[in-house]
């Protein structure tokens, strides 16, 4: 992902293949968890639906409202499935200790590259992040000195499909759960 002024933002966020909605998950890669795919849901803002030519001008004014929020521009196909490729991020700051297990949050790399990547878990030496469609989480940690941010909201022209359907499943299954013990 690219900024105006062309630093890369990279969310390893890639594609993921559901077997079928009634089906338990069968991902390809990455991310297997409902659990921790049910967080990622939740905790990563859907984007907002916008007409085209619109989602950076419109994230632009969002992450003004926001003190240090900064907006990003979602080039290429890094953010899927999450987001379609073109979709308009607000990344604003965040206390190290607000961040939470699903959110996607954006830090610097050692290498100096700017990563948004989804908190999976945590460890003394900070919290361990990993691309959904990656098998592992990343060899660096976020940690207080690293973390730039978290996604607070997203602006698109459309919803990706896995993330209608992984949301309408698990909507569906908790559902079930809840009039099985009712």
């Amino acid at each position: 992902m690219k900024t105006r002024q062309g630093h890369i933002l990279r969310s390893a966020v890639c594609g993921l293949l559901l077997a079928g909605l009634g089906a338990p998950t069968s991902l390809s890669a990455g991310i297997k968890s409902e659990r921790m795919l049910k967080a990622i849901i939740i905790r990563t803002p859907a984007p907002q639906l916008v007409a085209e030519g619109q989602q950076l001008k419109i994230a632009e004014l969002a992450a003004a409202q926001i003190p240090g929020a900064v907006a990003y521009w979602g080039i290429g196909r890094s953010m899927e499935p999450l987001y379609a490729t073109n979709t308009a991020v607000v990344v604003a700051p965040i206390a190290y200790d607000d961040v939470k297990k699903g959110m996607t949050v954006v830090y610097m790399k050692s290498n100096g590259r700017r990563v948004a990547h989804t908190v999976v878990g945590e460890i003394r030496e900070g919290y361990l992040v990993q691309g959904v469609c990656n098998d592992e989480p990343d060899a660096g940690v976020v940690n207080e000195e690293n973390l730039i941010g978290v996604i607070i909201s997203a602006y698109a022209t459309a919803n990706t499909p896995f993330r209608v359907e992984l949301a309408q499943r698990l909507t569906a299954r908790d559902s079930g759960r809840i009039a099985k013990s009712g």
